[in-house]
C-alpha cells in the first residue's frame, strides 16, 4: 500500500491579487501619512526668505 501524497492547495488567482491591492494601498496611505506629518512638523513658509541684508518692513517703520 502506498501513500500518495496530497497536492498542496493553493490561494484562488483572485485571492492573492486582493491580499497585493491591500498591502500596496496601506504601503501609499503611510507614505502619506508620513509626508503629512514632516510638512506639520517641518511647516511650510509662506513667502521666501529674505537676505540678510534687506531689512524687513517692521524695522523700516
Amino acid at each position: 500500500m502506498t501513500i500518495q501524497p496530497r497536492p498542496r492547495t493553493r490561494l484562488p488567482a483572485c485571492g492573492r491579487d486582493r491580499d497585493h491591492r491591500t498591502t500596496v494601498l496601506a504601503a501609499l496611505f503611510l507614505a502619506a501619512s508620513a509626508a503629512a506629518v514632516v510638512y506639520v512638523l517641518l511647516g511650510v513658509q509662506d513667502r521666501p526668505v529674505e537676505p540678510a541684508g534687506v531689512p524687513s518692513q517692521a524695522v523700516r517703520g
